[in-house]
Parts: C-alpha cells; sequence; structure tokens
C-alpha cells in the first residue's frame, strides 16, 4: 500500500533562513557533512587507543554482558549469589555480549579496546545522523551549528568515553526521529516506515527505559493529526517490548531468589543496580534512605523542587555546566563559595548524595543561572515554533522525556538525562535564535543593545564549546588522568580521573594481592572492583543506625571495606566508616593517603602486610 504524505498529514519543515542559503553547487551539498566528519574524528584521535571507561554503570553493564556471552542468563556475577538483573534493560549488555563472543574471550583487557573503537564510530555516525535531522528544520548553516552544540558539549565526550547507554540511545532517538518523520513530497510505503520506526524506538527502549518517551510521542503524533487507526496501530507494537521487559521483571520479583536473597539488603530499594528504577526512585532521597519513601506530599515537593533545576540543566545542555562558565569566579564571590581548581568535575556524571555537600539552588546558579535561563527560554520559543508548524513528532519527544526526567530525584544527574535530547533541544535553540534574530525591535538603540546581548550570549556559548574540549584534554594529559588499576590495560588516562580514583585503584590491587579469592569486598564501586580483582563485592548497607550497620556488614558476610574519597558517592563514608572505624570488630589494615581498608580482626589475608 503506497500513501502520498500530504501536508495535512505529515508535520511541516519549518522554513529556512535565507541568510544561510548558498548556491546549490558539490561543496555547498557535501562541505556540512565534511565538517561533522572532521569535527567528530579530531575529538577521538586523541583518546583512540586503550579500554573504554568501565567506571560506574559501565561495570555493571560488561558484567551483564559477560553473563549472557558465558550462558549463565541476565545476572550480576559480581553480587553473591549472582542476582537477576531487572534495572537495566538488555540491548547494551547484548551489545557486549556480542563483542566477547567476536572477541572468544570475555577478558577486559582484549574486548574494552574492541568496545573503545565501537564508541568512536558510533560517535561519528550520530554526528551525521543529528546533522541530517537538524537540515530538515533548519539551514544548513544552522544545522552545522547545531550539530557542533551537540558533539563538542563537555558532557558528550565525557559519555562517549563510557561504556554507557547514553551514546547509543541518543543516536537511536535521532534515527527513529528521521525515520517516523519525511517531508511531504516523498511517497514511501507506509509499513515499511512504520516498522523501521518502532524497531529504532524499541531498540532504545531497550537501551533505557526512557525510550518509552518515543513511543508516546510516536503515538501522540498520529493522534494529533487525527489519524486514529495509525495511533491504535503505533500504540499496539509499542506495548510489545514494554510489556515483555515488565513480565521479565515480575517474573524475577516473583521468584524464591529475589524473594530469599543471597543477604539481607541485596534487594533493598537503594540498591540501585539490584532492583528497579521505580523502586528506587520511590524513595524521597535513594542515597539518603532514611529519609523514607514518596507519597502525595513528597512528590508534589520533588517536583516543584525539581523544576528550577531542569530549566537549568537544559541551559547547561547547550552550553556547559554552571562551573564552566566564564562568571563563576564573579558569582563565587557573591555567595561566598570556593571555586574548585578545575572544571573537569563538572562531568562527573555519577550519582552525588544528597545532603550537606549537595550545593543549594541559588549557590549554583545565583549569577549563572540568568544567560541559562536565557538559553532556556530561547529553547522554549523554538519548542512552540516546532508546534505552530505542525513538527509534533519532535515536540512531543522533548515534552515527554523532559516530563520523565522530571520525575527523578536525581536532579544533580539532570544533564546526563538530558544528554540524549541535545540534538532536538540544539534544533529548537537554533530556530528559536534565527526567530528572535530577525525579530529585533522598530527602536534603534533598543535592537542595538539587545543585538549586542544576544550576540554575546552566543558567542560566549560558542567559545565555552570550543574551550571546554581543550579543557577535558588538557586534563586527560595530566598525571591523575592515568588509570592504576590492573586487568584493563596500562597507562590508561580517563576523563574525571582524579587522585581519589587513583587511590582506589591501587586499593583494589592490595586487595587483588593481599586477600583470599573467597574474601566479600564493600566499596562504592563494587562492579569495578569485581572486574579488577575477581572478587565479590557489595554496596555497603545505608543504614544510619550504627548497630543495623554492623548487623547487615555481618549478615553478607563482608570481609573488608574500602572507605575511599571519590566525589560521585560517598555510601562508605557516611554508614560504612562510623560502623568500621568504632574498632568492634574491625581494624585498619591499609591506607593509601585518605582512602582506608578495614578488615576483620582475626581474618587472615594469607600474605603479610
Amino acid at each position: 500500500m503506497e500513501v502520498e504524505h500530504e501536508a495535512r498529514d505529515e508535520e511541516v519543515v519549518p522554513e529556512r533562513n535565507s541568510a544561510f542559503h548558498t548556491s546549490r553547487t558539490f561543496f555547498s551539498e557535501y562541505w556540512s557533512w565534511m565538517a561533522v566528519i572532521t569535527m567528530a574524528l579530531l575529538l577521538w584521535l586523541p583518546r583512540l587507543s586503550g579500554p573504554i571507561d568501565l567506571r560506574w554503570d559501565a561495570s555493571v553493564y560488561y558484567l551483564l554482558g559477560t553473563s549472557l556471552a558465558q550462558g549463565h542468563g541476565y545476572r550480576i556475577p559480581s553480587e553473591p549469589g549472582s542476582p537477576a538483573a531487572v534495572q537495566y534493560p538488555p540491548l547494551l549488555p547484548g551489545f557486549v555480549a556480542a563483542h566477547q563472543w567476536l572477541s572468544g574471550t570475555t577478558d577486559t583487557a582484549v574486548v574494552s579496546p574492541r568496545l573503545r573503537l565501537s564508541y568512536a564510530a558510533m560517535f561519528v555516525v550520530y554526528g551525521l545522523a543529528v546533522l541530517a535531522l537538524a537540515r530538515r528544520y533548519l539551514a544548513i548553516g544552522f544545522a552545522v551549528c547545531a550539530t557542533a552544540l551537540c558533539l563538542l558539549h563537555h558532557l558528550t565526550i565525557f559519555l562517549s568515553d563510557l561504556l554507557f547507554a547514553e551514546l547509543p540511545f541518543a543516536l537511536l532517538g535521532v534515527a527513529f526521529a528521521i525515520t517516523a518523520v519525511l517531508p511531504s513530497r516523498v511517497v514511501l510505503r507506509l509499513w515499511p516506515r512504520e516498522m523501521a520506526s518502532f524497531i529504532f524506538a524499541a531498540a532504545a527502549f531497550l537501551l533505557k527505559t526512557m525510550g518509552v518517551a518515543l513511543f508516546a510521542a510516536w503515538v501522540a503524533d498520529a493522534l494529533l493529526r487525527r489519524r486514529g487507526k495509525l495511533a491504535l496501530m503505533r500504540g499496539g507494537l509499542a506495548l510489545l517490548p514494554i510489556i515483555a521487559w515488565q513480565v521479565y521483571v515480575a517474573r524475577v520479583q516473583g521468584s524464591q531468589d529475589y524473594k530469599h536473597p543471597a543477604y539481607e539488603y541485596q534487594r533493598a530499594a537503594y540498591q540501585y543496580s539490584n532492583v528497579t528504577y521505580s523502586l528506587n526512585a520511590a524513595l524521597i532521597n535513594p542515597f539518603r534512605p532514611e529519609l523514607g519513601r514518596m507519597d502525595a506530599r513528597a512528590l508534589s515537593q520533588r517536583l516543584a523542587g525539581n523544576l528550577p533545576w531542569l530549566v537549568m540543566a537544559v541551559g547547561e545542555t547547550l552550553s556547559g555546566a554552571a562551573e564552566t562558565w566564564p562568571l563563576r569566579h564573579l558569582q563565587a564571590r557573591l555567595v561566598g563559595q570556593r571555586i574548585a581548581p578545575d572544571t573537569e568535575a563538572s562531568t562527573n556524571v555519577a550519582p552525588i548524595e544528597g545532603g550537606s555537600r549537595e550545593p543549594s539552588f541559588v549557590t549554583n546558579y545565583a549569577l549563572i543561572g540568568i544567560p541559562l535561563l536565557a538559553i532556556a527560554a530561547i529553547v522554549a520559543l523554538g519548542l512552540i515554533i516546532l508546534f505552530r508548524e505542525r513538527a509534533w513528532l519532535l515536540f512531543f519527544i522533548i515534552a515527554f522525556a523532559l516530563g520523565l526526567v522530571w520525575l527523578t530525584p536525581w536532579h544533580i544527574q539532570f544533564p546526563r538525562y538530558l544528554m540524549p535530547l541535545m540534538p532536538f533541544l540544539a534544533i529548537c535553540a537554533m530556530l528559536g535564535f534565527s526567530h528572535i534574530y530577525r525579530s529585533f525591535p522598530n527602536s534603534r538603540n533598543l535592537r542595538i543593545v539587545t543585538r549586542f546581548a544576544f550576540i554575546g550570549l552566543a558567542l560566549i556559548c560558542g567559545a565555552m564549546h570550543l574551550l571546554a574540549p581543550l579543557k577535558l584534554f588538557h586534563l586527560r594529559a595530566s598525571g591523575p588522568a592515568v588509570f592504576r588499576g590492573n586487568g584493563i590495560g596500562k597507562a590508561t588516562r580517563f576523563f574525571a580521573h582524579d587522585r581519589s580514583w587513583q587511590d582506589w585503584e591501587e586499593a583494589a590491587d592490595w586487595i587483588r594481592t593481599r586477600t583470599p579469592r573467597d574474601a566479600i569486598v564493600a566499596t562504592s564501586a563494587p562492579h569495578l572492583l569485581y572486574l579488577l580483582t575477581g572478587r565479590r563485592a557489595v554496596l555497603p548497607p545505608m543504614e544510619a543506625d550504627r548497630q543495623r550497620e554492623q548487623q547487615l556488614l555481618d549478615g553478607v558476610p563482608v570481609a573488608y571495606v574500602i572507605i575511599d574519597q571519590t566525589k560521585a558517592l560517598d555510601v562508605t563514608r557516611r554508614y560504612a566508616l562510623p560502623a568500621v572505624d568504632s574498632g568492634r570488630g574491625w581494624q585498619l589494615a591499609h591506607a593509601i593517603h585518605a582512602t582506608r581498608i578495614y578488615d576483620r580482626t582475626g581474618i587472615n589475608t594469607g600474605v603479610s602486610p
């Protein structure tokens, strides 16, 4: 069945700005593609060799892939009892398993460099896909600018260096938008297009459950175009992967292994790698579970508190983190805040616990929030233009995804969650920028002032996008960026890697050489520790009561505890340290600067210190 895409049924692409019009020569047609390829390659050539970064969630993805490759099912082998995984959808672990199968080994030293090459290729394809999508809505010059905003952003560079789902999810989201919306002049069979759109959306969902926003936008787009049968068909297809994943999760949660875990707190709501997102997010603060669970009042407080952070995150997604803005020194003086010695800490996307260490909104955005709010307003204008021009699919993708992010309790991670939305937000920003630029006030003086401020903001954002990669790579070349662990390669360098991580890696090496192979270790990075040492590892329990903390550690039983100083997650300092530092059954076994290793008194490590 062939369907001609009438303007009334398909979205209308906004008119291109004549300011960027060029003659349709070979150069004018292909220079943009070559520019994007060159940009992507330049961002990868300095980091093309070595293993992919396996810290944080990346180590979980790798272990799940190993479990699949070895035929053990979808399990977390680093945990006692190897529990079935229920948080992470299986597509990225399947991608890892495919690399391990093709490599003939699960050895991280062999597989992780190949994963890095795959992510480099994915980065180039992502850049081209963003450009292809942007050219649907923007003139070539604006489309290249939008693509550059995505590729040069420090968070895109950082997340592409990790075995995280963000980069492949972003690529699939853009591919879905390209496939699901074709210009009205195109005549194409309906069902092949719909099936291709479904495949991209389903793959995105199986990478991150946030992919449900793509399905919701797909259905809403058909409903708004009064295509009831098409909306029904899309809704039915969308339910297939969603129901399949939920059936799997329900089967795991109904199993005896889930009801009777290997240790008491293995399936506690704060054990974010071992439970579903919904169970973890149902806590008021997943990293301070003593605050309790959500209710209607707590949900309303979360939404009210998250909203300003979400607005700022939209601005940061198209410029840079607050810590990288030129105004940060002046803001620090105004609020009495100490400035970090480098800006790379702002690219740390690991969970950050709440409480006294978490800066307030005013402290973070007292002055920098003004330009970030202006950027968010420009994006909002572009979003209105999309809706007015019937570009409903992109409008709903952005709206539904922002809604999902708004609900989560981790506002520190909002910029990370918005990274896959960056292409869509960049298109909105370019549309809003173009509209405002053409609509300056008639008053000459006001027009000059407004244009100066507007262009100044654009130039600052552009400069930040050029300087941020230089800063990232400069820090990557420094001494603290060198990975000191064993098992994934020598003298490996990573982004957002400082002395505290080196100390933790030396502690892991001490565990590897001085402890029995059946020892269980409590640490803030249990999955990475297992990859580096082969020792089973767990997160320490998050119990405010010291006696209860000790009881749960005994129940595992944990033989060693690493108290680290990494900035991402301080659960060992907040919860484990008071229990092991009390002297009741624990002793200090080793220290690397401020990072300490405790062991149970009377345990024979087999090696003399």
